[in-house]
Parts: C-alpha cells; structure tokens; sequence
C-alpha cells in the first residue's frame, strides 16, 4: 500500500507526455508522442477545492498499488516553486517502483474544480481537467488498486483546509474484483493534517474535508522528504 511521499524530481516532458493544456515546459515534439490508452480499468472523479495558507498546500486525487507504483491528479500552491510562485496550480504525480516525479500543468483557482484521472490496462493514464481529458501518460500499476482522497502540506506551520466532493469511482473487469469493497478508512494522518467524511458511511459520491496545521517535522523536513497528508483511502474488490 502506498502511503509515503518519495523525494519529488520534475520529469522532463520530453518524451514523456504531450498534454493539450497550457504547460509549463516545452511542448513534447511529435517523434515524443503521448502513449496511447487501451483497455480502460479504472476511473476517479472528483470535485476538489484547494485552498490553506503557509508557503504550500494542495488537494489530490491518488490511485495507487500495494508496490511502489502511483498516479495523482490534483491541485497545488508551493511557494517554494519557481514555476508555480505560491499560486495554484493542476499538478500530476507519478510513482514508479519508488521514484516520484511530477509535472505542473495550466493555472488553477481556490475554487471548486473538477478532475479526474483513468487507468488503462496497456500501463497508460489520461487526465481530466474541467471534464476534459487533457493528456496521456505511461502509468505501471500491478495487482489490486487503492484509491486515496488526501490534501498535503509544506512545512510546519502550513495550514491546509482543502476537499475532495462528490466521488465517483470504477474499477475492474473480472468477476469479483469490480466495483469498491467496504468503506473509506479516514485514519491515514500524518503531521497534523486530517480527512474527515462530511457525508459518513456513503461510498459514491463521498466527500472529504481534508484540515490540519503541519506539526512535528524534523528540522529541515518538508512535503519533499516527509508524507505531510490527511488521506481517506478505499480499496478495489479483490
């Protein structure tokens, strides 16, 4: 199960993904095109508000395996970001066997937003910003998949008061392992940061408030070195 945050490392677009949004790096040349997506797996929707004070922030949504491979789709404030400067900004996170790296897309906003992200049984993700699929990326995930609502902050003293509304999620393809088994488990809270349910027990179209100051982290830690998250989390039928 993936719950750790890994050292961030921004992955060149080049060769990595070509999305149709305004980037923040060159556009991947057509010799780099984008993998292209068969076999459609799992879906997550969600509407996210982001919104907190502090140097950083942020609001997510996260499909993950039980082996060191996710994808996250989201939005952050980082003022530590020479790209983003403390504004919002969709962001996309990626883990694979361990190594974490990300790319920042188009301007967001504080306000309510939708996104959502697919995975494709050729190891492909697609996209979605304001219910529109803006890009493709390889994603390798193995076995059973965790879904995770989560909001992070930066340092100590951060704040965050973000949500994750109005869920919708499918996965599987075989018999028995379709579809979500039992409900969301809101116990995943690290330095301060806490998801509540503000819709309890509903599994569909579940809602979080995802709250907190950072506390605790060692000198020098940060959401780069350290898991600094409230995450409700939900797993596949297996």
């Amino acid at each position: 199960m993936f719950t750790k945050r890994l050292l961030r490392s921004v992955l060149p677009l080049v060769g990595a993904t070509a999305l149709t949004v305004a980037l923040v790096a060159p556009a991947a040349p057509a010799s780099a095109a984008s993998p292209v997506p068969h076999g459609l797996y799992a879906q997550y929707t969600a509407h996210l508000i982001e919104n907190g004070s502090g140097t950083g922030y942020s609001s997510y949504i996260n499909v993950h395996d039980a082996h060191n491979n996710a994808f996250a789709v989201g939005i952050q404030s980082d003022t530590g970001s020479t790209i983003s400067r403390g504004q919002p900004r969709f962001i996309w996170e990626r883990v694979q066997n361990g190594k974490f790296t990300y790319g920042y897309m188009g301007a967001a906003s504080h306000n309510k937003t939708s996104v959502g992200l697919r995975w494709y049984k050729n190891d492909v993700a697609s996209i979605i910003l304001n219910n529109r699929t803006v890009g493709t990326i390889a994603v390798n995930l193995d076995g059973r998949l965790f879904f995770n609502a989560e909001a992070n902050g930066r340092l100590n003293g951060d704040v965050v008061h973000s949500q994750v509304n109005d869920i919708s999620i499918t996965v599987g393809d075989k018999a028995g392992q379709t579809g979500l088994h039992g409900t969301w488990d809101t116990s995943f809270s690290f330095h301060g940061l806490r998801a509540k349910q503000t819709n309890p027990g509903k599994v569909q179209g579940a809602s979080f408030s995802i709250d907190g100051r950072v506390s605790g982290l060692p000198r020098g830690g940060n959401w780069d070195t350290t898991e600094v998250a409230g995450i409700a989390m939900i797993t596949q039928n297996y």
